[in-house]
């Protein structure tokens, strides 16, 4: 009833196109452009040169009805000295067999390649769209942030693996309030000596892209599922947001000269990709995605870290400060995604500045 192919540059097509249908009456769900996508399977992108992969589509009675990807990345299983494959690009009917043959057609090739466990889903990693949605299906994602049906999770669940953590999304408008214990203690870090705030030079992006990368891999190098950043994966990354960031929504924060922390938030603009529906082929969509840039009135924080030597000053309290202060004023609201559901000290501190919680995204696991 159901039959599995391997995706080819011949099917590629397919793979890329079948969330665009099974989503088509969604009034949630936001696709990227397909050319984007394309891209970030090519074999000539960076991520590629330390992962494998392999991805399936499912037929059930001759109908394309779900896909699958399979990987294995050697830079996370270093790193982490694990033996470790995750699952990505997860996209189903709501049919428990076609989800099985998926599942079991990826794990049989990640068995191969020796791993002893799968997480996911993993689009195709934590640097990239993360995670399975499982609250909240009545609100567009924000940008870089996964949608998808309620039924993926007890299809998932249904398979055997199992919850291994939660990342969570905050909102906040410009008409909530600072907590006084926040703007205490925030006034208090920021009269430290040396302390000096400055906007990304977006004129000099290859310099200001290498702070960024070597402050995140060091701040971030200890969180649970972490994967650095290359030289070559910062600078793809800068090829995909250097046409969207405005200088209102990145800091640099120094100390005594020296770049210590960092912030960056790009405008939503998912209300442009829902027009363009994958393709910039279509000019009447495209004039509608230009009027939806122009009216875009809220953004993500995508990307926020302070080098370890420089913690347990306020510096992540100063830098959430000044993007409410001068980002989410500009945007009117803004969402902050995603953080690890047991980061308990910046969590308070994020909730002292007025934000509220919003979504809850899943990371799965099975033992092979």
């Amino acid at each position: 009833m159901v039959e599995i192919k391997e995706v080819s540059r011949k099917n590629l097509n397919e793979f890329i196109d079948f969330p665009f249908q099974l989503y088509k009456k969604s009034p949630y769900w936001v696709g990227e452009l397909k050319a984007d996508t394309r891209k970030l399977l090519s074999p000539d992108n960076a991520f590629w040169t330390h992962t494998e992969n392999k991805m399936f589509l499912a037929y059930k009675n001759g109908k394309l009805s779900g896909r699958i990807m399979a990987l294995v990345n050697r830079t996370y299983n270093d790193y982490h000295k694990e033996h470790l494959g995750f699952f990505g690009f997860f996209d189903c009917v709501e049919d428990k067999e076609v989800s099985h043959a998926l599942f079991e057609a990826a794990e049989n090739w990640l068995r191969s390649r020796g791993v002893n466990a799968v997480r996911g889903p993993a689009n195709p990693s934590s640097n990239h769209v993360y995670g399975l949605l499982v609250d909240s299906f009545d609100k567009m994602p924000a940008i870089m942030m996964p949608y998808n049906y309620a039924y993926y999770a007890p299809l998932i669940e249904g398979e055997g693996f199992a919850k291994v953590k939660d990342l969570l999304a905050f909102e906040r408008s410009k008409n909530e309030q600072f907590s006084e214990k926040f703007l205490k203690v925030c006034a208090r870090c920021a009269r430290q000596k040396g302390i000096s705030l400055r906007r990304l030079d977006l004129n000099n992006i290859a310099k200001e892209a290498q702070i960024i990368r070597d402050i995140y891999n060091k701040a971030w190098a200890d969180n649970w599922g972490h994967v650095p950043l290359s030289e070559q994966e910062m600078a793809d990354m800068v090829k995909e947001l250097k046409m969207v960031v405005r200088p209102e929504g990145t800091c640099v924060l120094e100390v005594d000269g020296e770049p210590a922390g960092f912030y960056i938030a790009i405008p939503n603009m998912n209300h442009a990709l829902k027009e363009l529906k994958g393709s910039l082929c279509n000019p009447w969509r495209v004039l509608k995605a230009l009027w939806a840039w122009r009216h875009i009135r809220d953004a993500r924080l995508i990307m926020l870290g302070v080098s370890p030597e420089h913690r347990h000053r306020g510096i992540d309290l100063i830098l959430i400060k000044h993007i409410i202060d001068h980002g989410v004023a500009i945007w009117d609201k803004a969402e902050l995604s995603w953080v690890l559901e047991d980061n308990q000290g910046i969590i308070r501190g994020i909730l002292e500045c007025g934000c509220w919680q919003s979504k809850r995204y899943r990371l799965y696991q099975k033992n092979l």
